[in-house]
Parts: C-alpha cells; sequence; structure tokens
C-alpha cells in the first residue's frame, strides 16, 4: 500500500479503514492540462445493501478565497469522480446501479467563506476538529463496540479494547481524548 503524503491523509486512510471501507491512497484519476497527473488523497469504497458506497476525502488547507473553492471544486470534477467510481466498480467486480459519492474535505486551516463556498458546490468541508470529534472518535467506538458483539464477549466495557496496530493515528488520538488532552464539546 502506499503511503500518504501527509499526516492528515494518514489520518483519513485509517478513519475509512476502520470503518470498513476499502480505501487507495494517491489514486490517479486524470490527466492536467498542463501536464502531470491528478491523485485523489484518499478514496474509499465498499459495498453495503446492494450499493456501492464511496467517499472520496482531499485533505489541506482553505484559506485562498476563491481560487481555494476553484482548485477544491477541480478535485473533485465530474470526470474525476466518474473515474474514481469505474475504478471502485472494476476492483470490486459491482455491476450495481446504486453508487453513493461522499465528497469530504478535511480542512486544517481554513476561512469560513472559503468553507461556505465549497460547500455551495456539494462538497461537504469539515474543519480537522470537528472531524476528530464528530467522525473519527465516534467511529472507534463503533469499531470497538462491533468487535466486541462480533466475538460475544461478555465484557460491556469497549473503551479497553485496542485499536489495530496499523492505526496508529487513531490509537494517538484516542489516547489524547482518554487522558483529557483532546476535548470535545
Amino acid at each position: 500500500m502506499p503511503f500518504t503524503d501527509n499526516w492528515l491523509e494518514e489520518l483519513a486512510a485509517e478513519w475509512l479503514q476502520l470503518d470498513e471501507y476499502l480505501i487507495e491512497i494517491g489514486l490517479p484519476v486524470s490527466v492536467a492540462q498542463a501536464g502531470g497527473r491528478y491523485r485523489a488523497d484518499v478514496v474509499g469504497a465498499r459495498v453495503n445493501d446492494n450499493t456501492l458506497e464511496i467517499n472520496h476525502v482531499e485533505c489541506g488547507t482553505l484559506g485562498g478565497g476563491q481560487q481555494s473553492i476553484n482548485s477544491l471544486a477541480s478535485k473533485f470534477s465530474p470526470q474525476n469522480c466518474q473515474n474514481i467510481e469505474q475504478h471502485f466498480r472494476a476492483k470490486m467486480g459491482f455491476r450495481g446501479q446504486n453508487v453513493t459519492y461522499e465528497k469530504t474535505y478535511i480542512a486544517n486551516y481554513w476561512s469560513n467563506p472559503t468553507i461556505a463556498g465549497a460547500g455551495n458546490r456539494g462538497i461537504t468541508v469539515i474543519t480537522l476538529p470537528v472531524f476528530i470529534c464528530s467522525k473519527v472518535l465516534p467511529t472507534i467506538e463503533n469499531w470497538k463496540r462491533t468487535w466486541i458483539r462480533q466475538r460475544n464477549l461478555r465484557t460491556k466495557n469497549w473503551k479497553t479494547i485496542t485499536l489495530p496496530e496499523s492505526c496508529w493515528l487513531l490509537k494517538l488520538i484516542e489516547d489524547l481524548y482518554r487522558t483529557g488532552l483532546l476535548k470535545c464539546s
């Protein structure tokens, strides 16, 4: 598996993988007009109830106003999204008609007008603190509760279950939250 370009992409990849998505990092999806290739940061796919669910995640900063919005829109262009869907249809042997495609941008720096502008383009922009508190931590809890249920364990203390070793950033976030160094309101 290729390595992510930065820690934020790694966090997104671990989150999707823990949520039972098949993930691709740096998936080549198109060729730029000036040359070079566009690669999607992190894309996850899974089949659930005869639906191919795709979660396309891009990561970075959104502080540049309209230029940032335009750049973001090009990352999630219809052609890129179609290429990603076709990639996962082939890889997973999915022939059904039902496909959901979630476009998510995780911003570690942002301006509120830029977030609003991106939202108007059908892209869910989520700030890093909100991502951790509303997506990452609930996914960790759900994974642990499911792990206990699947093994018919009698313990109700899901908090003692350890995450997989490959989830080193999720483990760090969980530990920071458990010790009170990370607070979610």
